[in-house]
């Protein structure tokens, strides 16, 4: 058994818009440390890593290690329904079937979602010495990303040594928008060696469906490799893992 007490609901519905962004369903495991999801998107192209510290929580009872799977879409359509005042408390009914979500403001309304059976382990983060860390607003990158999806479905990321760099050609034409080491546009900025590597477009627009000009965005590079994006839903952390696609001469 376990229950958990989210005094901000809205919070927690963030993290699971986030999360259902990749995949739409998945399985929480419930460790004396706090709420983990680890998950790849069905393409196997993305994953997604979701860590809710014990801290996080006002309330925070588990009795051992537990795992639930949940049908993640129909989870945010819950989530959905959630109003600003309200706090969230997740458990278990008694037959443990099914897990319960009471929404408590001036009503307390109470959901009930079935819980799955998912066979499949938690995939391990990719282990990778990233040559570049960069630190901006999600609403400067989505920004970016608009531009360059004016002329093509990829975009080539470039961190140089004085300048990240976001780029696309295609039939329609080219774009290239470069943020200079410095700017205002880059909170952070670190490179170890230049990095330069090719990915889809839409994938990167869903990895950052939920961010706004306040959320501050990690964005971790290496040539040819996965790169990692990551940000904070207040004490939660969400955290993309998205393959490359090797650019042929």
């Amino acid at each position: 058994m376990f229950e958990l007490v989210v005094s901000n609901a809205k919070s927690f519905k963030a993290s699971i818009d986030a999360i259902v962004t990749l995949i739409d369903e998945g399985e929480f495991q419930l460790t004396e440390n706090g709420l983990v999801l680890k998950a790849m998107d069905p393409s196997q192209i993305a994953m997604v890593s979701f860590v809710m510290p014990k801290s996080a929580f006002e309330k925070y009872e588990v009795e051992g290690d537990q795992k639930i799977g949940l049908n993640l879409e129909d989870l945010a359509k819950v989530m959905s329904r959630v109003r600003g005042d309200e706090k969230l408390v997740i458990k278990l009914d008694e037959s443990k079937a099914r897990l319960v979500l009471l929404f408590k403001g001036k009503t307390t309304r109470r959901f009930v979602v079935p819980l799955l059976d998912i066979s499949a382990s938690a995939p391990r983060e990719p282990s990778i010495d990233f040559e570049s860390k960069i630190k901006f607003s999600g609403n400067f990158f989505k920004e970016a990303l608009k531009d360059t999806g004016l002329v093509s479905s990829h975009v080539v990321l470039s961190s140089l040594k004085d300048a990240f760099v976001i780029e696309a050609n295609g039939d329609k034409g080219e774009v290239s928008i470069r943020a200079d080491k410095g700017s205002d546009q880059l909170f952070d900025y670190t490179v170890k060696s230049e990095s330069r590597a090719m990915y889809p477009l839409d994938y990167l627009n869903d990895l950052l469906k939920n961010t706004d000009a306040a959320t501050a965005v990690d964005l971790e590079l290496r040539t040819d490799a996965p790169l990692r994006l990551a940000y904070k839903i207040d004490d939660a952390t969400i955290t993309y893992y998205l393959a490359p696609r090797i650019e042929t001469a």
